[in-house]
């Protein structure tokens, strides 16, 4: 301890503990540095990512021929795969950055806690010296110096006590703002983190359902193709039939009022994948009038109305097995009309004037049906359309 009365701690220890707690964050700051740098690679690949998506949905729109979209359309849905694969793959790696920075941020803040510790108990150490000391004033020293070397002397500790009582507040605001700093950053890669992990469990729940959407798809148009080629006959007569009835359906409509105007919407909402498209197919010997959307968890979905219009036809008896089981049809003014088929329940009426987006039926696998889907149609003057250049 210091001869003169409030000089108790030394500046040294201030100093010392400074340096110490420097050296330890270095590796912290680094870490950081790092975080920082690869957390800004992987929101850009991220990003990236999201573009590709967006622009696939641009190839189908500035398609020029019909072709060129049904092209776009089917490499759409293979590509999408392997865009939320590499999704996941960024998210899972952007986790485990964050996840360091967190523990780094974690281990900063211990030591500079323990720094203001420290200098808080040198601090009230110091306070207590100086009320121990309290009758004899700065002035007194100085004036109460046997000569002027020692006056010297003198002025030089006290120059130093308050150099050393300046540190340890200077060092207590500028670890208590670290620390603050440190919390605020922290907070915010937690909301980070806990905002990636949702949106790897969404990625990888729209994966698992694409993936099993492909996959049954996959068996179920297989499975069409071989029981269509197997009874092909058969089944071409009983297609033939259908397409009689519903000729004669279109033949007995009012085609007199206008269109009611706008584009045609997706019949099933969420769900857009396509596993049969309109025309030719099985080796062109069965022309699809319409096209099949289809999923994982399809059946018994809503099926919404494509345009506002009015019911003009139902059909809910059918022989299981055959034709398009049970269907409807809108009709949409000027000549256009939609048709909705296999549904497993209709819930509207002939003659219901319906609006765009409204419930009308159920996703069914009603008729010749290997699977839940919904086969949909858009016909102008009673000829069938692809509802692919309808739809938007």
């Amino acid at each position: 301890m210091s001869k003169f009365p409030g000089f108790f701690v030394p500046r040294r220890a201030v100093l010392v503990g400074c340096a110490a707690l420097l050296l330890a964050l270095i590796p912290l700051a680094g870490v950081e540095a790092r975080a920082e740098s690869t957390l800004g690679e992987l929101n850009s690949q991220y990003e990236e990512l999201e573009q590709q998506q967006k622009e696939l949905q641009n190839k189908i729109d500035n398609a020029k021929t019909e072709k060129a979209k049904q092209e776009a359309i089917k490499n759409k849905q293979t590509q999408e795969i392997n865009i939320l694969k590499s999704q996941i793959s960024v998210l899972q790696e952007k986790i485990t950055v964050l996840e360091e920075e967190i523990a780094a941020k974690e281990e900063e803040i211990a030591q500079l806690t323990g720094e203001i510790d420290e200098n808080y108990e040198l601090f009230k150490k110091r306070i207590r010296a100086m009320y121990m000391a309290d009758n004899t004033s700065t002035l007194g020293l100085v004036l109460g110096s046997d000569s002027f070397s020692d006056f010297l002397v003198r002025s030089e500790y006290l120059k130093r006590v308050a150099e050393h009582d300046q540190d340890l507040l200077d060092n207590l605001t500028t670890d208590k703002e670290a620390i603050e700093e440190a919390k605020t950053q922290l907070e915010a890669d937690q909301a980070e983190l806990d905002a990636s992990r949702i949106s790897v469990e969404q990625k990888k729940a729209e994966l698992d359902k694409m993936l099993a959407a492909t996959v049954q798809e996959i068996q179920n148009i297989t499975k069409m193709e071989q029981e269509f080629l197997a009874n092909k006959e058969a089944l071409q007569k009983e297609m033939q039939a259908v397409q009689a009835e519903i000729d004669a359906i279109y033949a007995e409509m009012d085609n007199s009022g206008d269109f009611v105007g706008g584009g045609f919407m997706y019949p099933v909402p969420g769900y857009t994948y396509i596993s049969s498209y309109f025309g030719w197919r099985f080796n062109g010997t069965d022309y699809h009038t319409g096209v099949d959307f289809t999923g994982a968890g399809v059946n018994g979905k809503s099926v919404v109305a494509a345009n506002s219009g009015t019911v003009t036809f139902t059909k809910t008896t059918y022989i299981p097995g055959q034709g398009y089981g049970k269907y409807l049809i809108i009709d949409h003014g000027g000549g256009y009309s939609t048709l909705y088929a296999h549904l497993s329940s209709i819930n509207c009426s002939v003659g219901d004037y319906v609006s765009k987006g409204s419930n009308i039926a159920n996703v069914g696998t009603t008729g010749w049906s290997t699977g839940p889907h919904l086969h949909f149609e858009v016909r102008v003057n009673g000829v069938a359309q692809n509802p692919l250049n309808y739809l938007n």
